[in-house]
């Protein structure tokens, strides 16, 4: 059956009652034709300079490398700022070749004692300079449970006599030909192998190597030295300080004074857990040591069982091949281990938690939301969100959405469905028909596209459809959005349907083309099928759960507002929405979903006409169109109405 084409868009009657839209949305500047030929010819210039400074692999060429690099790959003394756009995070030129500079690490420790890996007990490192002896009783304690292996920095070999337990490495630090902070990273790197449960460092003279180990994901106890926590020598020891308080999992003072002297000197960092006074650590208050360094060790320990034993089908996007995991199998376990490692270490280095750009590691949740509503835990304490969550009963909120599945099979739905789809490029809607054919529903379609001669393709294409058919021209405005809230205003309002499928066909072109085929090929067997019937499946669910409004696929990509604050504060004005806004946000990425017409009330309510739409081109972000497709899940809470994820597992995009 086909219907009648609608009326000219131009002739239907706006919505009336509801907020009343601004005369004109905001519309970003278009970068002028000057501005963009001189970006164009800066690009060009670039990448010219770049083939005379790296080599075709993408290395820095010897000059530059000897120009800027020492020996370990390490940034010369104030060239930093050239290398690194934050700490841990190289520049994109020095990124690919920076990602080997570990390999430089191993032979400049490889002559060290460092004792076999002892089976069935867990190692502790213990950092101390000169001599062990003074830490003797804390070394004693600690190995009747654990294998222990004290660094003894600038020590002389067989001045520990007594220790018999204890393996006893001498680091010769004074004499090395590798600066100080090179080979301590290489210490780090070596000790972090046999996995330790955690790490001890005594005296702020050894804070440096307790800022290593962490950096290598070792959880330290910084246990501060009666002469280190002399009031009167902060002015000296204050950066040392400072560091072990920044960076150590916990600190150990000798007294309660000492604490408070340290804390009140550097308030900002008052509200730290894991402050711990002890009398004598070393000797009778060991074992507080001994007992924060367990605490600290398995807390780390337990965020990789927790995440393992809580619902593992969830982790299976983990299982989907990325271009940036490392070469071989790289295991699920592996996966997560990384993933926790780069947020501590992130956390550590007060690092942006999205750069590079995370992905969701767990269907269902997302951890920067999570993140940003717990700051203590996940940037303070460096506890992955994740694991967190987990561990607090995975409490409800804004980063938590549920997520459901495809059905086992076809099963025909009892909701009156439509189907809209735009094409620009009718190309592609072959392949919406042909995925439309594993569900047992027909939902009518409403299809748009911008010239008569495009319809005229798309009619073809829909003759034999089992369901009704619209076929409307509509301006080149608005994208897929100005055809679906303008164009089928009437169909949205009339009553008609009780769910409407959104959908476009999607291509992207210029730089970023290779994104839009397994973009669009994601959100589409997600939302209407292939593998499995997932237009049954969501009418499904729509019709068991009369509380949710809006379905749509789960993309692994964590977005935030980007740069749409403009638009989008004007919109949240017109549309009356009071939800507070964090700096993520989960939508439909990509603008594809389902959703109940009363669902979209307040967007309706707007009354959007063509001349509300920017004239193409249109920007790549900040327009009507992207903050309309952010706010939408807002609009539907506040119509009263829940949002629903739907994943199939084992798809994703790049």
């Amino acid at each position: 059956m086909t219907r009648p084409e609608s009326s000219p868009p131009e002739l239907a009657s706006p919505a009336t009652d509801g907020p009343a839209k601004r005369a004109r949305y905001f519309v970003p500047r278009q970068r002028s034709k000057l501005r963009r030929w001189i970006t164009a010819n800066t690009q060009k210039t670039g990448r010219r300079i770049g083939r005379l400074l790296f080599d075709a692999e993408g290395h820095p060429r010897a000059f530059l490398r000897s120009l800027l690099f020492d020996a370990y790959q390490r940034p010369r003394p104030g060239l930093a700022g050239v290398i690194f756009k934050e700490p841990g995070r190289p520049r994109r030129p020095f990124a690919n070749w920076l990602t080997g500079s570990d390999a430089t690490l191993p032979p400049l420790v490889a002559g060290l004692p460092f004792p076999p890996p002892s089976a069935g007990r867990r190692s502790v490192v213990v950092v101390i300079e000169n001599s062990a002896a003074p830490a003797a009783p804390l070394l004693r304690l600690l190995a009747r449970d654990h294998a222990v292996v004290v660094l003894v920095l600038d020590g002389e070999p067989g001045g520990d006599a007594g220790l018999q337990d204890v393996a006893a490495v001498p680091v010769p630090v004074a004499s090395a030909r590798a600066p100080r902070a090179v080979l301590l990273d290489a210490l780090a790197f070596r000790v972090r192998q046999d996995r330790p449960l955690f790490a001890v460092t005594v005296g702020l003279a050894t804070i440096d190597a307790a800022d290593a180990l962490e950096q290598r994901n070792i959880p330290v106890v910084a246990v501060i030295g009666a002469a280190d926590a002399d009031p009167a020598r902060h002015e000296t020891l204050g950066p040392a300080l400072e560091l072990a308080l920044e960076r150590a999992s916990a600190l150990v003072f000798p007294t309660a004074a000492a604490r408070e002297a340290a804390l009140a000197s550097m308030p900002r960092f008052a509200a730290r857990r894991r402050l711990v006074a002890a009398q004598a650590p070393l000797e009778a208050g060991a074992a507080d040591v001994l007992a924060i360094g367990r605490e600290i060790g398995e807390e780390l320990d337990g965020e990789l069982s927790l995440i393992l034993a809580t619902e593992p089908e969830r982790l299976e996007i983990l299982d989907i091949p990325r271009e940036n995991d490392p070469p071989g199998d790289v295991t699920r376990v592996q996966k997560l281990e990384r993933l926790i490692a780069d947020w501590r270490r992130k956390a550590l280095l007060k690092r942006h938690p999205n750069r590079p750009p995370l992905r969701r590691p767990y269907s269902g949740f997302h951890p920067l939301i999570y993140a940003e509503h717990h700051p203590v835990a996940c940037f303070d304490q460096r506890r992955y969100p994740l694991s967190h969550w987990i561990e607090r009963g995975r409490p409800p909120g804004p980063w938590a959405l549920p997520v459901f599945g495809p059905l086992p099979g076809p099963r025909a739905s009892q909701l009156k469905s439509a189907l809209h789809g735009h094409f620009f490029y009718p190309d592609l809607l072959p392949e919406l028909l042909d995925r439309l054919t594993v569900n047992a529903s027909r939902p009518d379609l409403f299809l748009t596209t911008d010239t008569p001669a495009k319809a005229d393709e798309v009619r073809a294409m829909t003759v034999g459809y089992a369901g009704g058919v619209q076929i409307d021209v509509v301006p080149n405005l608005g994208r897929d959005i100005g055809p679906f809230l303008t164009g089928l205003r009437a169909a949205l309002t009339g009553g008609g349907y009780d769910v409407f499928f959104h959908v476009h066909g999607k291509k992207t072109k210029g730089r970023r083309r290779a994104i839009g085929d397994p973009w669009r090929q994601f959100l589409w067997e997600n939302l209407i099928g292939g593998a499995h019937p997932m237009v049954d499946t969501v009418l499904a669910r729509l019709e068991a759960s009369p509380e949710v409004g809006l379905v749509h696929p789960e993309d692994s990509h964590l977005v935030n507002w980007a740069r749409n604050d403009r638009i989008v504060q004007e919109l949240r004005e017109d549309l009356a929405l009071t939800e507070p806004l964090g700096t993520y946000v989960d939508f439909p990425v990509g603008n594809m979903f389902a959703i109940r017409p009363a669902a979209l009330r307040s967007f309706l309510a707007l009354g959007l006409e063509w001349e509300d739409y920017p004239a193409e081109p249109i920007p790549d972000d900040g327009t009507l169109m992207h903050g309309l497709e952010r706010l939408l899940p807002m609009a539907a809470r506040q119509a009263g109405f829940s949002t629903l994820a739907v994943r199939v597992p084992g798809t994703d995009w790049d």
